[in-house]
């Protein structure tokens, strides 16, 4: 009995192969096809990442190839001519954006164009919002932003970059947030940010320089 009910669902099976060949070979088709057109869009991507790299590459080392030789005017242009080449890959997703915008952010920062600055970090954090560069790219806002006269914008990247434990500058940007939260008078805000340092890093510079702070403020 038992054999004849393998030998039943077998045949069953056979019979239903044999109906269905067409739509099986289709279906195989199909799979085939999707496989093939992900691997060509995997292969495209990896192929335009790598030329938009090398274009951004290749507008760095021209804006920095003997620029120490250069007048004022002259690195002035570089800058600009820099610039206007960044802006189509400034619009490209993943690592091109990432770069292409740190680079434009530098510039803008050595332009003491800090508001410009602050933007292009923060499309570049944006652009790459899990890579290693997000917390060095919120600090540098921070900073930009500060130095633009927006300290509140400026606690709001201090505290991001504070917040990624990975980060090798933490503990600095959660003390630089306690100084700006203390220049805006919050001081409620600025004693949570330095008890952040003190608490993680008692014996470091940073611990140290927050543990006088809150000294100060305990003393206010």
């Amino acid at each position: 009995m038992a054999n004849f009910e393998k030998a039943s669902v077998s045949d069953k099976i056979a019979g239903y192969v044999d109906s269905r060949k067409k739509i099986l070979l289709c279906c195989v088709i199909i799979v085939v096809v999707a496989i093939a057109a992900f691997a060509l869009v995997t292969g495209i991507t990896a192929s335009a990442s790598k030329k938009g790299l090398s274009a951004v590459d290749t507008i760095s080392y021209t804006l920095t190839d003997n620029s120490s030789e250069l007048n004022d005017e002259e690195l002035a242009q570089r800058k600009e001519t820099a610039l206007a080449a960044l802006q189509v890959y400034n619009k490209k997703s993943g690592v091109v954006g990432v770069r292409a915008n740190m680079l434009s952010a530098d510039i803008y920062y050595s332009n003491k164009d800090y508001e410009k600055a602050a933007e292009s970090y923060v499309q570049a954090a944006l652009k790459g919002k899990k890579a290693y560069t997000s917390p060095i790219v919120y600090f540098n806002a921070a900073v930009s932003y500060e130095n633009a006269g927006n300290k509140e914008k400026a606690c709001e990247y201090y505290e991001k970059a504070s917040n990624d434990k990975d980060f090798l500058l933490a503990s600095r940007a959660a003390f630089e947030l306690g100084r700006v939260k203390l220049a805006l008078d919050d001081k409620d805000g600025a004693s949570e940010a330095f008890k952040k340092v003190y608490d993680k890093d008692p014996d470091s510079s940073w611990g140290k320089l927050a543990k006088t702070e809150l000294l100060k403020l305990e003393n206010k």
